[in-house]
């Protein structure tokens, strides 16, 4: 969220023309593309002050490299979140496990490169079929279980299905040339259940006039773009092609320009395709009421157009599953309502798109789990967004964004937990009214001036409150932690924060930049449960002592300069 100060980006906008040219130097470049090993928990990378260090390289503030050199890589190691089902009626997420529902008919859709094979649906169920290509149409209200498997590089399911829809995932892979690869148009309570150990695909449709993948990453690699376990590597594109001065490919040569013949797709401006028929799309999965998955295999999506993964009510992801969504273009997993992450993997990729990665309509609650979000297509393009209330009470959270990493528009409230969070241009944790912190491990890491690592709506009444949990923000400014806080947080002003060099607060906490804050300078946040109010402490950068509070006041202690304007 920009909340532009005229005074503030004043003395950016000078320090900018001031400090640009010892930036570019190819010194601090090396500088900063330095890799920093370690954990972000105290005690984890070094030795007896502990370390809050966060993986990944450096990037300048205010633009100048991608998302990638954050190092914020796919998660492969599955959580050991505890699946509880709910049993009481009177839960209003009873409805959401599939283990509450009776389902009388189980029926097997088989796919190949021929065509489908289809048995077992109830007698009122209409089958059309062209190809791989399948409509499933049924009045009946009873509980409908079907198990899908096989291959088809040219296929497609649509379901009618008013009923409660339970779709047994058993290695199968759906691949779409004219639109979606499955989308169910029912308003009953769609069951997604991933079978164990299986491997799943699917991938809708792409723009007919886009050159082959873009460099995108072959379904089933072990995580990002580049070479295998990359992660977040830069993209392979060799087959982009080739561009001349404005940005137009070559393929467009010979053609007069017409802005409304051209469209932002996969990070670039790029011709608008020329269809016979236009396609009516929704996403790559997508269903129209509320969407459970579960199981204890994997789901790989890859999402060309809207939408990796959405439902049009509320989205719940169990324990167990490994979801994988690259979105090419559009957002890669959406909730109109609710969003409730409860374990296992999510990664989202939306590292050429230029929207944002994972929303919600209205609260999203993170109970466990490792979630991994890259988004870095445009300016616009956030992390992880919920219109409303965003709470995160335990499971791992890494976010690497070119707009803010992690958005509320309502209240933010960490209760435990691991959250990581990256800016390259915005804030890296920010909520439009309060952010409270209770507990957990926060790391957030914004761009400099007037943008920062923890922004809350400070300016309409909202506050920071700090109430436990281990915490580490830089950027250009942070949040003040209200005075009704009942942990004690020491900040740092810095006219210069230099990558890889250590800062420590005590022997309580230490931190070494991913990036370089020269132009206007950088705010050090830290707050720890072992901070003492009345106690003196002594900041240091690389061992050698540059600031001291002799007295910490609760809940803020400040060093390094004055106030910046607010």
């Amino acid at each position: 969220m920009y909340r532009f100060r005229i005074l503030a980006m004043a003395l950016c906008l000078i320090a900018l023309g001031a400090g640009m040219s010892a930036q570019n130097t190819g010194a601090d470049r090396r500088q900063n593309t330095q890799m920093m090993p370690g954990g972000m928990f105290p005690g984890d990378g070094m030795g007896p002050m502990g370390g809050m260090m966060p993986p990944g390289g450096g990037m300048m503030p205010f633009g100048g490299g991608g998302i990638d050199q954050f190092g914020v890589d796919f998660a492969k190691e599955m959580p050991q979140d505890k699946d509880v089902v709910v049993k009481s009626k009177a839960d209003t997420l009873y409805n959401y496990y599939v283990e509450n529902v009776k389902f009388g008919t189980q029926a097997k859709i088989v796919f190949s490169d021929n065509g489908a094979e289809v048995a077992g649906l109830p007698e009122d169920a209409k089958v059309e079929k062209d190809g791989a290509y399948l409509t499933i149409t049924s009045k009946s209200v009873a509980p409908l279980a079907i198990e899908l498997s096989g291959k088809t590089e040219d296929g497609a399911l649509v379901l009618n299905v008013d009923a409660p829809l339970k779709l047994l995932f058993n290695n199968v892979t759906v691949k779409s040339q004219r639109g979606d690869a499955i989308l169910s148009q029912g308003k009953g309570h769609v069951y997604a259940v991933l079978a164990e150990g299986s491997v799943n695909e699917l991938s809708d449709c792409r723009n007919p006039e886009m050159p082959p993948m873009m460099g995108f990453p072959p379904m089933g690699g072990p995580g990002g773009f580049g070479q295998p376990g990359a992660g977040g590597g830069r993209p392979d594109m060799g087959n982009r092609p080739d561009f001349r001065p404005g940005g137009m490919p070559s393929m467009n040569r010979d053609r007069e320009e017409n802005p409304e013949d051209y469209h932002v797709q996969y990070g670039i401006r790029m011709k608008k395709p020329m269809m016979k028929k236009k396609l009516k799309m929704d996403g790559t999965f997508v269903c129209t009421g509320p969407l459970t998955v579960s199981g204890k295999g994997s789901l790989q999506i890859q999402s060309n157009n809207k939408v990796g993964l959405k439902s049009k009510a509320s989205l719940m992801l169990r324990p167990g599953n490994e979801i994988t969504v690259r979105a090419l273009s559009g957002k890669g997993v959406n909730a109109k309502n609710e969003l409730y992450i409860y374990g296992g993997i999510l990664n989202v990729d939306c590292s050429f798109s230029a929207d944002k990665a994972l929303t919600c309509g209205r609260n999203m609650y993170i109970r466990g789990g490792h979630t991994v979000v890259k988004a870095g297509g445009g300016e616009s393009s956030e992390g992880v967004e919920s219109k409303f209330i965003m709470q995160i009470d335990g499971g791992v959270v890494e976010v690497a964004a070119q707009d803010d990493a992690i958005n509320a528009q309502g209240d933010l409230i960490i209760n435990g937990g691991k959250v990581v969070a990256y800016s390259t241009t915005n804030d890296a944790v920010d909520a439009n009214c309060n952010i409270v912190i209770n507990g957990g491990d926060v790391f957030a890491s914004g761009n400099g001036m007037p943008e920062g690592g923890l922004d809350c709506a400070d300016e309409e009444g909202y506050r920071l409150f700090i109430n436990g949990g281990t915490v580490v923000a830089v950027g250009g400014r942070h949040s003040m932690p209200d005075k009704q806080s009942r942990q004690p947080s020491i900040q740092w002003r810095l006219n210069n924060l230099e990558a890889d060099k250590e800062y420590a607060v005590g022997g309580i906490s230490s931190y070494k930049s991913p990036r370089t804050y020269q132009m206007g300078g950088a705010t050090l946040l830290f707050s720890s449960p072992e901070l003492q109010a009345g106690k003196p402490y002594t900041l240091t950068i690389d061992g050698a002592e540059a600031e001291r509070i002799e007295s910490l006041s609760a809940p803020l202690g400040t060093a390094g300069g004055g106030r910046w304007p607010m």
